[in-house]
């Protein structure tokens, strides 16, 4: 059963320490942080339990050209290890996708998709846009992406 959450706009702030938790664990709470997260076009979004506040799903997504076309890069995405595959990922992400289409701005999206995840991506729309490549200390990805 999916939790009552709130889905909205979130601080870097608020999604630094389950993004840290859930992707970057064991290592310093810095290797969290990435290139433009505070860029003023960077937009964070969480999926919040409303009796704690607690951040329990988080994305962000950043204006990154992707093979020379404006482009929302799609990082971070995480949710809490005890809540996955209880629908908190799909309800962010299309929350955040209905965000970035309503806004004027760019129309292609993209990640680095760890291969664990490759299933959840392709279900919710994405395709496989490259190769399995390998990004140091964090393990096999693959490019996807999708028009929104």
């Amino acid at each position: 059963m999916t939790p009552a959450l709130e889905l909205r706009r979130a601080t870097l702030n608020e999604v630094l320490s389950l993004r840290h938790a859930e992707l970057r664990a064991g290592l310093p709470l810095e290797s969290a942080r990435f290139d433009g997260d505070d860029e003023p076009t960077t937009r964070h979004y969480g999926a919040f339990l409303p009796a704690s506040g607690e951040n329990v799903c988080c994305v962000s997504c950043m204006r990154v050209p992707r093979e020379g076309a404006d482009a929302w890069q799609v990082r971070g995405m995480a949710t809490r290890g005890d809540l996955v595959r209880r629908g908190i990922g799909h309800a962010l992400l299309s929350f955040a996708v209905a965000a970035l289409r309503a806004a004027d701005g760019p129309r292609l999206l993209w990640c680095n998709a760890r291969t664990t995840a490759l299933d959840f991506w392709e279900h919710e729309g994405w395709m496989v846009a490259s190769d399995v490549f390998d990004i140091p200390g964090v393990g096999p990805h693959r490019v996807m992406r999708r028009i929104l």
